[in-house]
């Protein structure tokens, strides 16, 4: 009897972040999710492969791990036909077209406790844990529509008070050290921080458009949607939207830039085989949605790269068959031991044994299980 493989899923040995690739033979189609640290590493790896065209890429949220590779991978010869962003970008970009961001009030911004709690910001006003339809209604005076205006001419002057905070920062760069440097921005809302956050968002968006890409949003709330999108795929802690809400004031601006409160509400989607879901693209979040139990056969993205401030995924989603796999780079805080004590777990950068290699598994539609391919389970 032939057994049928119509679904691959491969985690890529993208060195620093996420970039995993599905794809449906079936229905001949791919995903690329999220696209790693390196502009250059995501389009060798994917030509490596003789895919020169995406059918679908998805940025989950704004850290560089996971965002800077659709800038190379835009600015390359591989095609991409649809991109799904995340509404908060809109959001942020329209505050400062509204508003503009001066040294005073990034200085006041940068004072900010990077772990505060989104309760404490009476200005956000973004994210509303209430029915969707009533927070279009109730809130409607504060919605801005999405629309093209995401290009790199209309926003050279937006920058360009920042542009010199960036040369700045690269003359740093070179002076004191790659790893100093990244220790300089982290965590921090500062001038040069802020600066690149804004500059590497407006240039996805804008090549995006510039491309002819389908490009869709999708706001961020905190309770599950499980909203069915497309290509097979569930939107868990997200609705698609062609309006979304923007910050009040300085306030709220300052936390939607926080890298804290950008991880937590990274986008989170579910693939489904089916009514099946099998895969789940876990981003940064702690977010514990589900379509349904977890009980059969399915790959799960490690949150945040196996990291112990996501503990809460691990204790919510469990299940005997769960496949774990998790991206990034070793370092000496991650994998962290919820991950270790896992059943079935996989790791691109094994931190006991020190392999990188891809991780592939095969669906196998006849008895609805994940073939491993390639790859070293984790001995962590």
């Amino acid at each position: 009897m032939m057994i049928t493989m119509c679904t691959k899923f491969t985690a890529l040995e993208i060195g620093s972040g996420d970039a995993f690739l599905l794809e449906d033979y079936d229905n001949d189609w791919n995903c690329l999710f999220d696209a790693g640290g390196s502009k250059n590493r995501i389009v060798y790896l994917l030509k490596r492969k003789r895919i020169e065209k995406l059918n679908l890429a998805i940025c989950s949220h704004n850290d560089v791990d996971h965002a800077n590779g659709f800038i190379g991978l835009l600015q390359s010869n591989i095609k991409i036909d649809e991109i799904w962003l995340p509404g908060t970008w809109a959001a942020i970009l329209q505050y400062v077209k509204d508003n503009g961001i001066g040294p005073d009030e990034v200085e006041w911004m940068d004072t900010i406790e990077r772990k505060c709690s989104k309760k404490n910001f009476e200005g956000l006003n973004y994210i509303k844990n209430e029915d969707s339809t009533k927070v279009l209604g109730v809130e409607a005076e504060n919605l801005i529509d999405i629309e093209s205006y995401l290009s790199l001419e209309e926003f050279n002057d937006t920058l360009s008070f920042f542009s010199e905070q960036i040369e700045m920062g690269m003359k740093i760069k070179r002076i004191i050290g790659v790893k100093e440097y990244n220790y300089y921005l982290r965590g921090r809302i500062g001038l040069l921080s802020l600066s690149l956050k804004l500059d590497k968002i407006i240039t996805i968006a804008g090549l995006a458009y510039r491309n002819g890409c389908k490009v869709r949003w999708f706001e961020p709330v905190d309770y599950c949607t499980c909203a069915k999108v497309a290509y097979g795929l569930v939107a868990l802690n997200s609705y698609e939207r062609t309006r979304v809400q923007k910050p009040r004031n300085a306030q709220g601006f300052a936390l939607l830039c926080l890298l804290t409160v950008v991880n937590e509400y990274s986008l989170v989607f579910e693939y489904l085989k089916g009514n099946n879901p099998i895969l789940r693209f876990s981003a940064d979040s702690d977010c514990t949605c589900q379509s349904v139990p977890y009980n059969e056969n399915i790959i799960v993205t490690a949150p945040h790269h196996g990291s112990d401030a996501n503990t809460i995924v691990y204790k919510q989603l469990v299940g005997d068959n769960i496949i774990w796999v998790r991206s990034d780079r070793k370092s000496g805080k991650r994998p962290c031991c919820y991950f270790k004590c896992l059943n079935i777990k996989y790791c691109l950068a094994c931190k006991k044994y020190n392999f990188i290699s891809e991780i592939c598994f095969e669906y196998n539609t006849l008895n609805k299980q994940w073939v491993h391919v390639k790859g070293t389970q984790c001995m962590c």
